[in-house]
């Protein structure tokens, strides 16, 4: 074996001769996954809801421990979003999995291509109707945000407020709804102008 060959082979091998020694060996793998592949997707899904769920646990105990009825509404009402968000973030992680495994679990998202059966063209009026209807509702709740800043140490502004955020999270939703029924109704009865 030659000079050259014998310190190629004791460098391999130095990872496995340290931690045979004691040595603290640190092992990571030889690859990271690509940043946008579905695999990379699902542990970056998968480390928040991890991270998530401990969040859960203490927003509780905030509502609980401070003995304060705001402080417990408001902890119960971010308790009740991030919940929702967890949901949905292990409905994700299912069909991330489903997608590499190709299975199809019953917590997993619908499946996203678009039906071909008909859809009246009243639906999407009627959700561009209910889009309109969100973002009016979220300038009215924060304009009246604005008005309520002094009452009750801003709790009043603060809830309306949210509930303006919620309207334009409803709205961006509805776009959502009102797009699909577009292109059904396209795909239906053909190009309309």
């Amino acid at each position: 074996m030659s000079e050259s060959s014998a310190g190629d082979a004791v460098a391999a091998n130095t990872p496995l001769m340290e931690g045979l020694y004691g040595l603290p060996v640190e092992i990571s793998p030889t690859y990271a996954r690509a940043s946008g592949t579905v695999e990379w997707l699902l542990e970056a899904v998968e480390r928040h809801a991890r991270a998530e769920q401990d969040a859960l646990d203490e927003y509780a105990f905030v509502a609980d421990a401070s003995a304060d009825p705001v402080i417990a509404l408001v902890m119960r009402l971010i308790l009740e979003d991030e919940e929702r968000h967890h949901g949905l973030l292990r409905r994700i992680e299912a069909t991330l999995r489903d997608a590499l495994n190709w299975t199809h679990s019953p917590s997993a998202l619908p499946v996203s291509s678009v039906p071909q059966q008909p859809v009246a063209r009243d639906l999407v009026a009627l959700t561009r109707g209910l889009v309109q209807e969100e973002l009016t509702g979220a300038r009215m709740m924060r304009n009246l945000a604005q008005q309520e800043k002094g009452i009750d140490a801003g709790l009043h502004s603060l809830l309306l407020e949210m509930m303006a955020m919620d309207s334009e999270k409803h709205a961006r939703l509805l776009q959502f709804v009102q797009h699909r029924l577009e292109q059904r109704a396209r795909t239906t009865d053909g190009p309309s102008d």
